[in-house]
């Protein structure tokens, strides 16, 4: 004859359905609860108004609007002439050139100011007296002379400084190495 398994046995051996369901529903809970709470930590980006490396004031077209901040794009550090240069840049989002250099025109007093054309693009660079800061906007690709949508802004600092005319020579296309 065949041994009968207590009720209490089989419980735990072979959970009924509504346990297994009340189990379930736990772990999609904490899980939801989890994923929210990393979406909106990560997905809140932060949103600069000065750039990091620089202190300068950061163009407002560098958000895209989607709230995941704008973070800097770092470049590879490298030498420039006889400087070592680091950069950074940023995206910029659906503002035109003219608009983000009236702005950068408004907002580094002190700059200076170059603009020229390269591989179908306005270059405008803004550099302090010692030529040690850079800010340069770029436009989408388009006719000489045309205002473009913006593409991006890149920061860079140099050590030492470099010269009036390479500072022109980087809107260009093709550095020149001067002294100052």
């Amino acid at each position: 004859m065949a041994a009968l398994i207590p009720l209490e046995l089989s419980d735990r051996h072979c959970p009924r359905p509504e346990k297994e369901h009340s189990k379930m529903k736990r772990f999609f809970v904490i899980a939801a609860v989890l994923a929210l709470g990393i979406s909106s930590a990560t997905g809140q980006g932060r949103l600069l108004s000065n750039d990091l490396m620089t202190g300068l004031p950061l163009y407002p077209g560098t958000d895209s609007g989607s709230h995941t901040g704008n973070d800097p794009i770092k470049m590879p550090e490298t030498p420039v002439c006889k400087s070592k240069k680091q950069a950074v840049f940023y995206k910029i989002y659906k503002m035109k050139t003219g608009d983000a250099v009236a702005w950068y025109s408004s907002h580094l007093s002190g700059f200076k100011k170059a603009s020229g054309y390269d591989s179908q693009r306005s270059q405008i660079a803004f550099s302090n007296s010692d030529g040690t800061l850079l800010v340069i906007v770029t436009g989408e690709p388009g006719a000489k002379g045309e205002n473009t949508v913006a593409y991006s802004v890149a920061y860079e600092r140099f050590q030492p400084g470099i010269s009036e005319k390479t500072v022109e020579s980087f809107t260009l296309g093709k550095i020149v190495c001067a002294l100052n």
